[in-house]
């Protein structure tokens, strides 16, 4: 196995670990709601279901390329192998509204801890902003593995 094909199957492992961390979250969140059993039981159960459905076909994906390179590498660079910017600053956008719906959800989940239905929906929105904030740190993460970087001499000697 080369180099490439190593760094492949590293990538995706770690991403389809990475992945599965958010599917942890998802699945306590559905324990939780059929357990509280709020008004909106079947839409909350529909959005988890539909979230998860996502998620486990993107660690399909992840897990069938094995050693393959990923379609993402168009995406991330340029003909140049320099970093494309325009998607760059779309995850860094994801990135920043993933974080502030997750500060949104635990703050009113712990401030609103006596009403059912909103305890529930607060564990929703944990769960589809964890699955978007994975996917930003999956992007960046490949960025900066599959960088390609000069090599020279100063760096053989280090």
């Amino acid at each position: 196995m080369n180099i490439t094909e190593r760094r492949n199957l590293t990538y995706r492992l770690i991403s389809g670990f990475i992945v599965l961390l958010s599917l942890g979250l998802m699945i306590y969140s559905l324990i939780v709601v059929i357990k509280l059993q709020p008004k909106e039981l079947l839409l909350d159960i529909i959005a988890l279901a539909l979230a998860m459905f996502f998620l486990v076909g993107e660690e399909i994906i992840f897990l069938k390329g094995g050693k393959k390179d990923s379609n993402l590498y168009k995406i991330a660079f340029n003909d140049n192998n320099t970093i494309n910017n325009i998607p760059l600053i779309a995850i860094s956008v994801g990135t920043a509204f993933g974080l502030g719906l997750i500060a949104l959800g635990v703050s009113v989940y712990f401030v609103r801890f006596d009403d059912i239905s909103i305890r529930t929906s607060m564990l929703i929105v944990l769960s589809i902003a964890s699955y978007l904030l994975v996917n930003c740190i999956i992007y960046f993460f490949f960025v900066i593995f599959f960088k390609k970087r000069e090599l020279k001499l100063e760096d053989l000697i280090k």
